[in-house]
């Protein structure tokens, strides 16, 4: 416990202690009701004084004028321990924020995550994990002080705000992941989105089914509905398990033995215009090109003889020392 919380902690105490005093003492000195007393010291401490209700003893009001004084220094000693942890929070915020601009305004072809929560926390896991630049976008304080304690890049703010998201860097981004909880939060987040980046890709999640028309409609290029996935899955893994067995260990985090990967072909690379088994083959790169995407075509298992051109993309499997070599010469 922070020393701030600490100090708050015994400011409450006191409270309590000298509001139970001061209405055991005024039933003592008064012969009051609980609820009277309890009623005449609330009133006091909070100087309110309605005065409806004043002691007649004298022994009465020396108690009562102690427990004033008294009062009012615990009062005043709440407040500003009060005032002070409030103040804390949010300069830590504004710091935490800063610190992470100046980190986000070095940052170039990231990806953004909208929202931390349990879809998005995975999300920031499998990124950090494969090296991808990213930064995240979470309202939860609580959430973003963990994210960060485990060492994700997180700005505490309002993904749905148009501030935040060019703060998070969008013009400069090369996607974004819409990952909150409500649809209609993805809407917008996707369509401000997409208008102030037309080249972007748009990833979004739908919590209904029926969002995903309306999220597609507002430029997602790639919608994932989790409960339709999550069902899919699970009845895979019990029709085909081998199958299920082996696309998850394609996407394990490190995983070494057997990765997927895409590469895209441009006009300087060493692959251009030249047909795949001059390039793929056990001798010189030990890598099996399971698909290739040309104009928004996809032709699964091409030939050796095909011939690579710029702008296609490769979906290359193999092992990762083999994708290494590849990362290499291509560089």
């Amino acid at each position: 416990m922070s020393e701030s919380h600490q100090k708050l902690l015994i400011a409450i105490l006191c409270l309590i202690s000298i509001t139970i005093i001061g209405t055991l003492g005024l039933m003592f000195f008064e012969g009051w009701s609980v609820f009277d007393s309890l009623w005449l010291t609330v009133v006091s401490l909070s100087t309110t004084g309605y005065g409806d209700i004043v002691p007649q003893t004298f022994g009465g009001r020396i108690f009562l004028l102690t427990i004033l004084v008294s009062g009012l220094v615990v009062v005043t000693y709440s407040l500003g321990t009060i005032i002070n942890i409030l103040m804390e929070t949010q300069l830590a915020s504004m710091r935490g924020n800063a610190r992470m601009t100046k980190t986000i305004d070095k940052l170039e072809n990231h990806v953004i995550v909208c929202g931390a929560g349990r879809v998005g926390g995975n999300v920031a896991d499998i990124l950090k994990a494969e090296g991808v630049p990213y930064v995240v976008i979470e309202t939860n304080e609580s959430l973003v002080d963990q994210m960060r304690a485990a060492g994700h890049p997180v700005l505490l703010g309002d993904a749905t705000q148009d501030d935040m998201l060019h703060q998070a860097g969008l013009q400069r981004a090369r996607g974004i992941i819409c990952a909150l909880s409500n649809d209609a939060y993805n809407v917008y987040v996707v369509l401000t989105a997409r208008a102030v980046n037309p080249n972007l890709r748009i990833v979004s999640r739908a919590v209904q089914p029926e969002s995903a028309v309306k999220l597609r409609h507002a430029g997602a290029d790639k919608i994932i509905s989790p409960n339709q996935l999550g069902g899919h899955r699970m009845a895979m893994a019990m029709l085909k398990p081998t199958a299920i067995e082996f696309i998850d260990t394609l996407f394990a985090p490190h995983n070494v033995e057997i990765q997927l990967e895409e590469v895209l072909i441009t006009e300087k690379s060493p692959l251009a215009n030249k047909p795949l088994q001059s390039f793929f083959n056990r001798e010189t790169c030990n890598l099996i090109v399971v698909a290739s995407l040309r104009d928004g075509n996809v032709k699964m298992n091409p030939s050796g003889d095909d011939i690579a051109l710029p702008g296609d993309m490769l979906v290359l499997i193999g092992s990762g020392a083999e994708m290494d070599k590849l990362a290499a010469k291509i560089a």
